[in-house]
């Protein structure tokens, strides 16, 4: 897990507007909130928060008038397009505790049931896991490489790193390795053999572009 540390500055002005003057000024809205203390709103360029993310960090030290604390990244805002981050809650948390957060699930290799002609699918992306605040992992990385044609991978197989607990069910399914769909040769040739269905004759058009004709 990456430990960021970016500075902060404390937000006196709330409300839409003053938050759109922000986000143009390349700064975030953010809030402190937990532990029985008041909310703080604060201030976090947009830059070095962007940056703690694209490391997997979900901590920050957080550094304020000379002090730094670390935080728990609650929660993270964006755009309606996903894109970029609107807003930050941070949440106060203390060295020696145990928290609840969701953590990424990322397959590694390819299952050797796919170069057997089958298809890898993957039921659960994240995953919520119990651990000390200190040992927060970025992603959990699983090699899957030895999946054959109808094996599943199961959360009592992800090799969760020391003090980390899974709070999903054991028994819940990761990802699968199916058995691709096979058309069979009858409907193959039935679809070939298709042809254009022949338009029926219109009988009374066709009649009155005779009569026309004739006339």
């Amino acid at each position: 897990m990456e430990k960021m540390t970016i500075k902060a500055e404390a937000r006196t002005t709330k409300g839409t507007r003053q938050s759109r003057r922000l986000r143009e000024q390349g700064k975030l809205p953010a809030i402190i909130y937990g532990h029985g203390a008041e909310p703080i709103a604060i201030t976090l360029k947009r830059h070095d928060l962007e940056v703690a993310l694209s490391h997997g960090a979900r901590t920050l030290h957080v550094e304020m008038q000379g002090d730094t604390k670390q935080y728990l990244i609650k929660e993270v805002q964006y755009d309606h397009l996903d894109h970029e981050p609107i807003h930050v809650d941070l949440a106060r948390v203390h060295i020696h505790e145990r928290v609840e957060v969701e953590v990424g699930i990322e397959l590694k290799g390819t299952p050797k049931g796919v170069n057997e002609g089958g298809m890898l699918e993957q039921s659960m992306a994240e995953i919520e896991v119990e651990c000390l605040v200190t040992d927060i992992p970025s992603r959990i990385n699983v090699v899957v490489t030895e999946l054959g044609v109808g094996d599943s991978l199961y959360v009592k197989d992800l090799p969760l790193p020391s003090g980390v607990k899974a709070l999903a069910d054991p028994e819940d399914r990761v990802a699968t390795v199916r058995e691709a769909a096979v058309v069979p040769e009858e409907e193959e040739e039935a679809a070939v053999g298709e042809e254009e269905p022949a338009q029926p004759e219109v009988i009374g058009r066709a009649r009155k572009e005779e009569e026309e004709s004739e006339s």
